[in-house]
């Protein structure tokens, strides 16, 4: 299993070609819940990943409370009232977005790396802050889609091998194995 490491100041983090495919699949699955049209993704029903992603098709222009459960808990109210939510909402969302798309995109870029020559790798001085915020978002998207609670651990242990929701599952933990693991340095 892939882990992030740490010589002095730098970060690095070793992938597999298909730890490198899964990430850069549910990167640019997220971008593209988001919003973002420019990214060469291309939708696969036989994907498990893409079904979970595509639930909902993304969000419209204009900044409006997110119907999609993930853009909503990515993109949350700030206020009960929902005036005061749409009125935050409509100052700080653009930013946010534009925020978590360069983050995702920059995760993107490294990845690309590994997937396009096809061989195991090692991202090396990675920025730490970036990579903690995608492996977060990439973990509240598919919570919000597998419906986390504190049984899935045994949910996900008790579903066959051959269930289409065991990779999501196995997925979802090792995206938390690995967020641990970058706590884990960047708190050392």
């Amino acid at each position: 299993m892939s882990e992030f490491t740490r010589e002095e100041d730098n970060y690095l983090l070793d992938l597999t070609v298909d730890e490198a495919h899964i990430l850069i699949n549910l990167v640019e699955q997220l971008l593209e819940l988001l919003g973002v049209e420019d990214i060469p993704h291309h939708y696969d029903e036989s994907d498990p990943f893409a079904q979970l992603m595509h639930q909902l098709k993304p969000a419209p222009d204009e900044v409006a409370t997110p119907e999609d459960p993930v853009l909503l808990r990515l993109l949350p109210n700030a206020y009960a009232d929902p005036e005061s939510a749409a009125d935050f909402r409509r100052f700080t969302e653009p930013a946010m977005r534009s925020k978590k798309n360069a983050t995702l995109r920059k995760a993107r870029e490294a990845l690309a790396v590994i997937v396009d020559t096809n061989s195991p790798g090692v991202i090396e001085e990675l920025d730490s802050a970036t990579w903690l915020a995608v492996i977060n978002d990439l973990r509240i998207a598919l919570s919000v889609r597998l419906e986390i609670s504190e049984s899935s651990f045994e949910k996900f242990e008790a579903l066959p091998e051959e269930d289409p929701q065991k990779p999501l599952y196995a997925v979802y933990f090792w995206l938390g194995w690995l967020q641990s693991n970058l706590l884990d340095l960047m708190l050392a």
